[in-house]
């Protein structure tokens, strides 16, 4: 844990902002949506790229005084504990303070269902469809790590989302329309031909499916916000920060292939309007003090077998995982093949100057064998 800052106040560290947002990852932007309005100016936001600082090896985690704090509901708890134990310093620390046993229990419910359902739209959008990895997301990760991780984390990112958006159907869904080697020629599609086998049906049928997937889960949110300015009460609660926060992670970056963000914004726009809302209101009073991590050297990103401790069980490598294990050792081979090579080198120069300077130091001997005067 050696990126914790000193225990000065209260420190928040999230997943690193990009695109002029908070963070890419929607819990680190749901916690600092939540301590902008719960805390403003009281604590400070550690950026980082290694969610191996946490004691839990996830990000966000809150730093106050001796107490750490991990994983997104753990710390809108606590920060909402502290306006019970010190109620003049932190008067509007607990959102959820006037809501009843009843409203609080149908947001625990739907934050639960927004961490899950709208975090495969974010994930989708990120790192799913092709474009919008190649062109925005795989860049602006790999710009966060220093090399040699830049080259490989950010697709380690990409891949421990894959079997829960395919298990969702959202996982590569948007197929590339590459054109034909004969663009002039037509081709008959005959009725027993398998659907799949024309790229261009398949990229429209799969937008499709991505189209209906997102039309049913924001029909949900739409008709849980109706004409409300916020879901409970007139100010923003946990659950308006926690949906506000995927759905700002949907609309605000250049998404170059922007098919979710234009349905959200075009057909949904009370959302849009509802998402922005809560997000300029905790804004209202500026920003919070960021302490940016430079991104170290982790020896344990490079190791193959390197743990990830949030995980309970460990899944089964695929194609992808074992490739990038062959490359890593691979890395390890030639760094120490080159270390010994570069030993073997020096210790060969140096035996030539010593064995070099013993012949100049020994006596010469003439013809006869007795010895000269040495030069």
């Amino acid at each position: 844990m050696a990126d914790i800052l000193p225990a000065e106040g209260i420190v928040l560290h999230i997943w690193s902002g990009l695109w002029d947002l908070s963070s890419f990852e929607p819990h680190s932007m749901a916690a600092v949506l939540y301590l902008q309005l719960a805390i403003p100016g009281k604590f400070r936001v550690a950026e980082t790229s290694n969610p191996d600082t946490s004691p839990s090896g996830q990000l966000p985690y809150l730093v106050h005084e001796q107490h750490v704090v991990s994983t997104l509901p753990s710390i809108i708890k606590y920060v909402s504990d502290l306006r019970n134990a010190d109620h003049t310093q932190y008067p509007n620390a607990n959102l959820d303070a006037n809501l009843t046993p009843s409203q609080k229990a149908q947001a625990s419910a739907w934050a639960a269902h927004a961490e899950s359902h709208l975090g495969d739209l974010v994930a989708h959008a990120l790192y799913s469809v092709d474009d919008n990895w190649t062109k925005m997301t795989g860049p602006a990760l790999a710009s966060m790590y220093p090399i040699p991780q830049k080259y490989y984390v950010p697709r380690r990112i990409r891949t421990s989302y894959h079997l829960k958006l395919d298990a969702a159907g959202l996982w590569n869904a948007l197929v590339e329309e590459k054109p034909e080697d004969k663009p002039f020629q037509k081709e008959k599609i005959h009725a027993t031909q398998d659907i799949k086998s024309n790229p261009k049906v398949t990229g429209a049928f799969e937008k499709q499916k991505v189209v209906e997937k997102v039309r049913t889960e924001l029909n949900l949110y739409q008709e849980l916000l109706g004409t409300k300015t916020f879901l409970f009460r007139e100010h923003p609660t946990s659950l308006d920060v926690i949906i506000a926060a995927h759905f700002i992670l949907l609309l605000e970056p250049p998404y170059p292939d922007s098919l979710v963000k234009d349905l959200l914004a075009e057909s949904y726009p009370s959302l849009a309007e509802y998402a922005r809302r809560v997000h300029d209101l905790a804004f209202a009073t500026g920003k919070p003090a960021i302490q940016p991590i430079s991104p170290s050297f982790s020896l344990g990103l490079l190791l193959p077998s390197w743990p990830n401790r949030s995980a309970t069980t460990r899944k089964p490598l695929d194609p992808e995982d074992i490739q990038f294990n062959r490359m890593r050792w691979a890395f390890f081979g030639l760094a120490a093949g080159a270390f010994a090579t570069y030993i073997a080198i020096v210790f060969k120069d140096v035996e030539i100057k010593i064995v070099r300077a013993e012949q100049l130091e020994a006596p010469l001997k003439d013809s006869d064998g007795s010895e000269s005067a040495s030069l």
